[in-house]
């Protein structure tokens, strides 16, 4: 059917809206013209002529329908104006036109108009024909609307006149648009504005050449107009509208990043920026309250592998292939099926020699792919990594450090897949060969004389009076054996579930199989599995060189034995500490605690009422001695990890002390007693004595001591302490003396003696400061000013020296000084107060200081910063405090470690805590959980402000959010702790089946999430299913001790035979 036929049978509907226009009114109109028409012929011509131009470039991408039309509206102005009639028609083919796409927002927000963000165009509201001085202001979400003159909206004053935001000028959309290579003679021509006394007929005349729409046409409003309209496909428009007041910047950043990587194709950073820019992006969509959906992040996921891919194409230095490899791996096994990503990862195996960030994605998708993961094909995927990186040529220190680190990874495995006595028995292997070895044999020789020492089933490291490998070959190998091991029978449970039943004995089999058993223990003859062999561990052993041990290495290998018993590291001094301890699949940090609150009814004085932070959680910060031995109103390192260590706690302790007391690591020590206080804090006066005896010229054992007695509230012992290190010439030099000082003028300000406080702290640095001055507290201004300027030269002086650590101290010192003696005080302030915004002052410019070395990320500038909180804390409990300047001094110490639990913790504190508004929360959203800041400890962190503060619902989307999140998608202790989460809550227990599905997709090497099926969901679970489980742990290769068939046939045997007796 041709287009004139078409024409011809469609009809334009009748509506009273749509009247046509006065024939009579248009020939008049056009009557006008023609009068005016011979003296403005030539301007009327030129005008036409660049409005043409310009339009022809605008409206290039616009669809077929658009150009049409306008070729149709112009037509009229192409000729000469000679003709006098009417225009004809339009053809009703043109203006009705079927929608066969629909509106693409209806799938994302619904029907529901509450779930719709606020939305207006240019011009939105105002009135026609008001020259913009009415406005349409809805009320809320009913359909009444009323109209209001500029200024009188909320938010707006009438006072202001001209400064009303109402009346604020807004800048027209800037067009950019390359410019023309030859000369445009029409950008000369000015044109000029007609007088306000020009006819009618003028008026519609020119009204037509308008680039808004006509609102008669049926088209209304929907139709933008043309200058802010955008292009979707920026790398292929040449012209863009950009308003500067209301778009968007984010999309202002895709077109320039899309620009550079269309311009500089073999430019690897862009490439890389646009692709992290996918996040901002997908972020951009999201809601505080509401997160990207799976399918939307699926397709984030698919555009962020096309730009890699067209990276990886353009990478022509092999560095650059290296880091677009690891980002298109990483992205790509989230879309990919798992046989095409297994493909694509045996294409590239070559690459991964050289790049340790590739295998180790690679290890991770192994290690978490359900389809195709086998323990024992994981575990000698790791055994193979291990020994490439100690049999390289002129092995370094990264290669050393390298092996640390997969050896972790091996013996997490182990742990994980059930395997615990042989994990166990690795590390003392290891440690042993490193710390406890005697020197006198040569490489050949050594492997066989450890042989010789762990077959002879000696006590080993961690085990009661064990002295060592070095102790064993000292004496020629006579030490005595411990005795046999008797366990106690597991006790019967009443039920008459079979699974359960195997369920629990299965779990008291394995708490038993903590640590290695000897061959006369009992139970070993029914499971040979807790008798490790040394043809077992052999395979994992390997040696650091002595030189190393003092080192890089060396603290890397007892930070990495710390996280593998789910400890904090100490030393944290290379970048693969750090890694492990927030990798998902080497951390322990989980939530301890699933109660969430019953909400209670809040009154007007919620806000006075704050409560003491949580200081037993989860702890990421630096560690210090005012952390080791914290009392119970701070943070202590530990935190929550005790109530979840992977060993038994006596063995951490006795790993600790031998280490400490038997291989001399002096290191160490600080942290072996720190942890024997936190684990029996009455009891740390015999460890104390004793490190001091074994290392009396360590200052910082004596400070320890001291603080360990001061939290236990035993002041006169501590001062005792302190004095007595005081006075021995060897303590009191450099900054471990210095800071016996510090810690006895801190706890004065704890005790409430500002005056004595200041005495306490000068006497470091004017020694001849008589002591009944002290006593009274009294000290002079000069004798100030000396301390003051000592303590800045001392400062200075570490930090030419590369002392950083040593220059940390004295600047607290100098930070804890400023807030005794200042004066100038501008925050509110009490007696028992000092100048907290002096303090403050202090902290900023030290701050600056470690900046301007380019030591911002240090951990000496991090206990700076822990120290002003800590000082923030004290002023804000000792009286008035605004909450404002709390929290924004806490955003400055966040902006430097993000991920710092304690800057976290105190944020929460100072919360407004009403709970509609949740500042906690949206700082989170805002700045924390945000790639490049994200981590394990932070999204615990998350997860229990919701549980705390929070309901089931909160704490539910925030459990959703951190599995859902690439930091933690695969972390054992998160999915467990939100599987029994789910199931003490009737209104989530319904889906809880589908979650321990998903949590078994993720973890599929992880035995306890396994064992949840027949623990805290077998009510849950049918019998067909519960058997389909066991058959995966049996198929997957992990550790049971129990065969499920044969202990349910001895399990109804024995109940029949109870039943007839």
């Amino acid at each position: 059917m041709s287009d004139s036929e078409s024409d011809a049978k469609l009809t334009v509907p009748k509506f009273s809206s749509f009247k046509a226009k006065d024939s009579a009114r248009a020939i008049e109109a056009d009557g006008g013209k023609e009068q005016h028409g011979e003296r403005s012929s030539s301007r009327e011509a030129h005008r036409d002529k660049r409005h043409r131009s310009r339009h022809s470039r605008d409206f290039r991408r616009r669809d077929e329908r658009d150009c049409r039309r306008r070729e149709r509206l112009l037509e009229p102005r192409q000729g000469p104006r000679q003709d006098s009639k009417p225009p004809p028609e339009r053809s009703a083919s043109s203006v009705f036109v079927v929608d066969t796409k629909g509106d693409r927002f209806i799938s994302k927000y619904g029907l529901d108009r509450a779930k719709v963000p606020a939305y207006h165009r240019y011009g939105g509201g105002r009135v026609l024909g008001t020259a913009g001085r009415l406005v349409i202001h809805r009320d809320g979400p009913r359909d009444q609307f009323s109209l209001r003159f500029p200024g009188e909206g909320l938010g707006l004053s009438d006072k202001d006149g001209l400064r009303s935001r109402s009346f604020r000028p807004t800048r027209d959309p800037i067009r950019l648009r390359a410019r023309a290579s030859a000369y445009d003679e029409d950008d000369a021509f000015l044109s000029v504005g007609s007088s306000k006394k020009r006819k009618q007929g003028v008026r519609d005349s020119e009204s037509e050449e308008d680039e808004g729409p006509s609102y008669r046409s049926i088209e209304g409003k929907a139709k933008a107009q043309a200058a802010f309209e955008w292009d979707q496909d920026s790398s292929e428009s040449e012209d863009e509208v950009v308003d500067l007041e209301h778009d968007n910047p984010l999309r202002w950043k895709s077109i320039q990043l899309n620009r550079q990587v269309k311009d500089h194709p073999g430019n690897i950073d862009a490439w890389m920026e646009l692709v992290d820019h996918q996040d901002d992006l997908q972020r951009a969509g999201e809601a505080i309250d509401e997160r990207t959906s799976a399918s939307t992040a699926h397709s984030f996921s698919e555009v962020k592998v096309d730009m890699l891919q067209s990276a990886l194409s353009n990478a022509v230095v092999p560095e650059d292939r290296q880091v677009v490899l690891v980002r298109l791996m990483r992205e790509g096994t989230k879309i990919w099926p798992s046989k095409l990503s297994a493909k694509k990862w045996s294409e590239i195996e070559k690459d991964e020699e050289d790049n340790f960030e590739l295998w180790r994605a690679h290890a991770d998708f192994a290690t978490s792919n359900i389809a195709t993961f086998q323990y024992e094909d994981v575990k000698q995927m790791l055994l193979d990594r291990l020994h490439a990186a100690l049999s390289r040529a002129d092995t370094q220190d990264k290669d050393y450090e390298e092996a640390i680190y997969v050896f972790l990874r091996i013996t997490r495995l182990m742990h994980d897949s059930g395997y615990k006595e042989l994990a166990v028995a690795a590390w003392q292997a290891l440690l042993e060969f490193n710390f406890f070895k005697s020197g006198s044999e040569t490489r050949g020789t050594a492997m066989d004389a450890f042989r010789d020492f762990w077959e002879s089933e000696v006590p080993r490291l961690g085990e009661v009076d064990a002295k060592g490998w070095k102790h064993y070959m000292a004496t020629g190998g006579r030490v005595d054996v411990p005795e046999p091991h008797r366990d106690n029978p597991v006790a019967n449970t009443s039920t008459r579930d079979a699974y359960k039943a195997w369920a629990h004995s299965e779990v008291c089999h394995a708490q038993k199989a903590k640590l290695p058993a000897r061959t006369l223990d009992d139970g070993t003859e029914d499971d040979p599995f807790r008798v490790v062999m040394i043809s077992d561990i052999e395979p994992l052993l390997f040696t650091v060189p002595d030189e190393l041990l003092r080192s890089g290495p060396g603290k890397l290998l007892i930070d990495a034995l710390l996280i593998f018993c789910g400890l904090p590291p100490f030393f944290r001094s290379v970048p693969l500490a750090e890694l492990a301890f927030d990798d998902q699949f080497t951390s322990r940090s989980t939530v301890t605690c699933t109660d969430v609150p019953q909400a209670t009814v809040s009154d007007e004085h919620e806000e006075v009422r704050r409560k003491p932070p949580s200081f037993s959680r989860v702890l990421n910060a630096t560690m210090s001695p005012g952390l080791l031995f914290a009392g119970p109103d701070w943070f202590q390192s530990f935190g929550s990890s005790l109530t979840n260590l992977a060993v038994e706690e006596s063995f951490v302790r006795n790993l600790l002390k031998q280490l400490v007391h038997e291989a001399d690591v002096e290191s160490l020590a600080l942290y072996y007693l720190g942890f024997s206080f936190a684990t029996e804090p009455l009891s740390v006066k015999k460890p104390a004595k004793a490190l001091l005896k074994k290392y009396p010229n360590n200052a910082e054992l004596y400070n320890a001591y001291a603080l360990a007695e001061f939290a236990n509230k035993n002041m006169d012992v501590g001062q005792k302490v302190l004095v007595s290190a005081m006075e021995a010439p060897s303590l009191r030099v450099g900054a471990s003396g210095f800071q016996l000082h510090q810690s006895r003028s801190l706890q004065e300000l704890k005790a409430g003696n500002k005056t004595l406080a200041t005495a306490r702290m000068c006497s470091a640095v004017e020694k001849s400061l008589p002591q009944a001055q002290m006593d009274l507290g009294s000290t002079s201004p000069a004798v100030i000013l000396k301390t003051r300027q000592e303590l800045v030269a001392n400062i200075h002086q570490c930090l030419y020296k590369g002392r950083a650590d040593d220059a940390a101290v004295f600047v607290e010192g100098l930070t804890l000084l400023s807030y005794l003696t200042d004066e100038g005080n501008v925050e509110p302030t009490s007696n028992t107060q000092g100048n907290i915004s002096a303090a403050m002052n202090t902290v900023e410019a030290m701050s600056a200081e470690w900046k301007a070395r380019g030591d911002a990320n240090t951990r000496s500038h991090e206990r700076i910063l822990q120290f002003g909180a800590e000082l923030l804390y004290l002023n804000a409990t000792r009286g008035p405090f605004r909450r404002i300047y709390l929290r924004e001094q806490l955003y400055k110490f966040l902006d430097f470690f993000p991920r710092n639990s304690i800057f976290l913790s105190l944020t929460e504190w100072a919360d407004s805590s009403l709970r509609v508004i949740d500042e906690t929360r949206q700082m989170l959203h805002d700045k924390m959980l945000i790639k490049g800041r994200d981590c394990v400890t932070t999204r615990v962190f998350s997860i229990e402000h919701e549980i705390s503060r929070g309901n089931t619902d909160t704490a539910k989307a925030a459990f959703e959010h951190a599995l859902s999140s690439d930091t933690c998608k695969t972390n054992i202790g998160l999915w467990t702790a939100y599987l029994r989460f789910s199931h003490a809550h009737k209104e989530l227990r319904p889906k809880v089946k589908d979650l321990f599905y998903r949590g078994l997709r993720h973890c599929p090497w992880s035995k306890d999430i396994m064992m949840e099926a027949f623990c805290s969901l077998i009510r849950e679970m049918k019998s067909d299913e519960l058997r389909s489980v066991y058959n995966t742990m049996t198929g997957k290769g992990l550790r049971l001790h129990l065969d499920l068939e044969e202990f349910v046939e001895r399990w109804r045997k024995d109940r029949q035979g109870g039943d007839e007796g």
